[in-house]
């Protein structure tokens, strides 16, 4: 790869579920369409107006959520595919989260920081290397992921304050995204690496990738390049 391109894009209808990879996509003001644009809540509960992330409740990894036509579908542990409202979400959610949870609308997008997480694939490939064992990109869970020259290794924080043009769409660089438990969960078998997230924190300050606001919406695609005015 002899430039700098977007290799991926992901977004998670619901915070803190398994994603979904889409080729292109329109960005806007918030982000991807769609993009965690649902969330769980506690029932009856005083905290039951903010959302629950996996950092609490982690069996929240273990449902998938996707975005069709027919709107958002969520599968899970006994559970097919069925709109996100349907009745047997909230009883598979209780058997698999322990807690009484619904998922609830939240129109621009249930976001930690900023509307759209990237980062560069040399950075998951380093921490591979570092560990001795593959580290799985999806544990990072970003919007966006970057390959090819223009950004090293555990250096997307340096693009804080920068633009970057991918497709007709600008980002704007805001923050170093520190990361959390979710980091440790593998996102297919669910096993814990706690081992990975401490040497995230004590070699590299707790920080992978970069938090992004959206300067000037458009269309992005996988493939298309990524340029640093």
């Amino acid at each position: 790869m002899s430039r700098m391109e977007v290799t991926e894009l992901w977004r998670y209808p619901v915070k803190s579920m398994a994603g979904e990879r889409v080729r292109s996509a329109e960005l806007g003001e918030w982000g991807l369409p769609g993009d965690r644009r649902l969330a769980a809540f506690e029932i009856g509960r005083p905290s039951s107006g903010k959302p629950i992330s996996a950092r609490k409740v982690p069996s929240l990894l273990r449902f998938r959520a996707s975005l069709s036509g027919q709107g958002v579908q969520v599968a899970g542990p006994e559970l097919d595919a069925v709109p996100w409202d349907h009745v047997s979400v909230g009883r598979s959610l209780l058997r698999a989260c322990g807690a009484a949870l619904e998922l609830r609308e939240v129109p621009n997008g249930a976001f930690d920081g900023f509307p759209l997480l990237l980062v560069h694939l040399g950075t998951t490939a380093a921490l591979s290397r570092e560990m001795g064992a593959p580290v799985d990109h999806r544990r990072f869970r970003a919007n966006v992921y970057l390959g090819g020259p223009g950004v090293e290794a555990h250096e997307e924080r340096s693009l804080v304050g920068r633009r970057l043009r991918l497709g007709s769409a600008v980002l704007e660089a805001t923050l170093p995204c520190p990361r959390c438990a979710m980091t440790s969960r593998d996102p297919d078998t669910f096993e814990v690496w706690p081992q990975l997230l401490r040497h995230v924190v004590w070699q590299h300050q707790d920080v992978v990738g970069v938090y992004c606001r959206v300067a000037v919406p458009g269309s992005v695609a996988e493939g298309d390049a990524v340029e640093l005015p």
